[in-house]
């Protein structure tokens, strides 16, 4: 009966001497986790910055549906909640890093993620900071490390980050409409060029630079902004385009000035509309083309083919919900339907849409 107690006695020691001897080891930690992609920085800082995307990323176990937004979804200050957790964006750099403050399961982690290009790659560097719990400090204390307890929920983050980008561009559709009415437009224009690739951070680009052209000069918008493509080269994917901004009246810009103010006439074109990312672009231009030639509609040479960016990059950072109008400008008014080899009439079959 003595050895017992003394064996309970030496466990209760040996528990307290534990417990002290966990309770007084450093409590801060700092580790970071990396990744490797494809992705250009600009497309992961806009998809990280957006917290409307962070339910699609979580890499914290939930059943919870039950996401909620702040008055912010984006940039500094955005905040999401769920159950009793919360992610906030504490500030942004744009296209180099994202300051992220998160509370899960009672633990709070103050991080910043960085977008480095590297060696023709983007090298996303995740580095958080936290203060272990005492219970923290215990499982650690028998199971490893921060970098070997911590570190997998924040590497699985990055990983689901990729994937999610890389899952919304595969995920596109693209489909040939009919003869399409562009009316008459007045609009602001900056030349670009670039290969399709880096199309959408190009266009992302040039439409904030005429978004802040246009507030500058009062200039009001007048529809969904376009691009007419000046070169395209379907083999290598480089492409020279005009990024425009329709507006309501004509402005006169400065000699010199990167951006100039113009005008184009109405004119009927053959439409194809691509649901999805911008690097299929080639894609939807060469099904307009098949279109236009086994219609037998002929091109008009004088005006440029056009490009509508209906949903885009400037409101929505999940590419498969982009929607944008290719326009092939033809001299006809209507699609001619051909009889047969030897004898053929022109029909007005269908009305071009208004």
């Amino acid at each position: 009966m003595k050895v017992f107690k003394y064996f309970v006695i030496i466990v209760i020691l040996l528990a307290i001497f534990l417990s002290v001897y966990i309770a007084t080891e450093k409590s801060e930690y700092e580790i970071q986790v990396t990744h490797q992609t494809e992705l250009s920085k600009q497309r992961l800082f806009r998809y990280v910055d957006d917290l409307d995307n962070f339910k699609d990323w979580n890499p914290w176990p939930t059943t919870s549906n039950n996401y909620k937004l702040d008055t912010l979804s984006k940039g500094e200050n955005a905040k999401i909640f769920w159950a009793e957790n919360l992610v906030h964006i504490t500030n942004s750099k744009p296209n180099d890093s994202v300051g992220i403050l998160l509370k899960v399961d009672g633990n709070t982690y103050n991080t910043r993620m960085y977008f480095d290009n590297e060696n023709g790659t983007t090298k996303i560097v995740w580095k958080i900071n936290g203060n272990l719990s005492f219970a923290e400090k215990t499982q650690l204390f028998f199971q490893g490390t921060p970098e070997t307890f911590i570190a997998p929920n924040f590497d699985k983050g990055l990983r689901a980050i990729v994937h999610h980008i890389n899952e919304s561009i595969e995920n596109y559709s693209i489909k040939s409409e009919n003869l399409t009415l562009f009316p008459e437009t007045i609009y602001i224009k900056q030349m670009v060029e670039s290969n399709i690739e880096n199309l959408g951070d190009k266009i992302f680009q040039s439409m904030e630079h005429l978004n802040t052209f246009a507030e500058n000069f009062e200039l009001e918008p007048y529809g969904a902004p376009l691009t007419m493509f000046e070169n395209i080269d379907l083999q290598s994917g480089n492409v020279k385009y005009a990024v425009c901004m329709p507006i309501k009246n004509f402005f006169s810009t400065a000699a010199g000035s990167d951006v100039v103010c113009e005008q184009i006439e109405a004119f009927h074109g053959f439409k194809v509309v691509l649901n999805g990312d911008y690097v299929h672009s080639d894609k939807a231009w060469k099904e307009a083309k098949n279109q236009v030639e086994q219609l037998r509609l002929t091109q008009r040479t004088d005006i440029k083919p056009i490009a509508i960016y209906k949903k885009s990059i400037l409101n929505i950072q999940k590419p498969n919900k982009w929607v944008t109008e290719f326009i092939i400008p033809v001299n006809e008014t209507f699609i001619p339907i051909v009889e047969n080899e030897t004898n053929t009439e022109t029909k007005q079959l269908n009305k071009p849409n208004e």
